[in-house]
C-alpha cells in the first residue's frame, strides 16, 4: 500500500485495491492528467472518511475496525456510477467546449440554462454572442461572392447588417470585410468557447 494511504489490515488492503482498480477502470474515458487528479481526490476523500471514523476498543480492534471503517466509507460514497458518470461527462464537456466543439457548446449552454435565473441570463448572453459570431462569419463568406453584403453605416449613426446595398449608407471596410470578418469571428468564437468552458467548470 502506498505511503500516502497507509492501511495495515490485509483485508482492508484487498478491499482498497479492488476499489482503486474499479476507479481506474471507470475513469478511463478521461485524459491521464484529469484521470489522476480525480482518482487522487476520491481516494483522499475515502481515506479521510475511513480515518476519521471511531475505533472500537478491544483486542485487535485496530485491524477489525479498519476493515469495517473502510467498507462503511466506500458504502457512504455510494455507487461509483452515481458520482463518476456526471463528473466525467462534465469534464469531457468542459474540454470539448474549450476547443470550440459546436455540440459541446450547445450542451454547455443548455445545461447552464437549467441551473437557475442567473445561469439562464448568462446562457442568453453567450447564446447571443455565438449567434452574432456565426452571422458575421456567414456574411464574410457571402461578401466574397456579393460585395454588397456587409455592415452599413447611416449618416444618423444607425448601423445595419445587410445582404444588399443600402441607399444613403456607407459600407464598412468594403475591400477587407471578408478577411476581417472571418478572422474576427474565429477569434470571437474561440474566446466565447473559453468563457463557456470556464463557466461550465464553475457550475459543476
Amino acid at each position: 500500500m502506498n505511503e500516502m494511504f497507509p492501511i495495515s489490515s490485509e483485508t482492508a488492503q484487498k478491499v482498497w485495491g479492488n476499489f482503486d482498480r474499479e476507479l481506474i477502470h471507470k475513469l478511463k474515458p478521461l485524459p491521464e492528467e484529469e484521470r489522476n487528479d480525480v482518482r487522487l481526490e476520491i481516494l483522499s476523500h475515502l481515506y479521510e472518511s475511513m480515518a476519521n471514523a471511531p475505533i472500537n476498543a478491544g483486542e485487535d480492534a485496530q485491524y477489525h475496525n479498519e476493515d469495517v471503517r473502510l467498507i462503511n466509507a466506500i458504502s457512504n460514497l455510494g455507487s461509483p456510477d452515481e458520482y463518476l458518470e456526471p463528473l466525467i461527462a462534465d469534464i469531457l464537456l468542459y474540454q470539448k467546449a474549450s476547443k470550440g466543439n459546436p455540440v459541446a457548446i450547445w450542451n454547455g449552454l443548455r445545461n447552464s440554462a437549467k441551473k437557475g435565473l442567473m445561469h439562464a441570463l448568462a446562457t442568453l448572453v453567450l447564446g447571443m454572442g455565438y449567434f452574432w459570431v456565426i452571422m458575421i462569419f456567414i456574411m464574410s463568406l457571402m461578401h466574397m461572392v456579393n460585395p454588397d453584403v456587409g455592415i452599413w453605416f447611416y449618416p444618423g449613426g444607425e448601423v445595419s447588417l445587410s445582404f444588399e446595398a443600402q441607399p444613403g449608407a456607407t459600407q464598412w471596410l468594403t475591400e477587407w470585410f471578408s478577411l476581417v470578418g472571418i478572422v474576427g469571428s474565429a477569434l470571437a468564437y474561440w474566446g466565447l468557447s473559453k468563457l463557456l468552458s470556464f463557466f461550465i467548470a464553475k457550475i459543476k
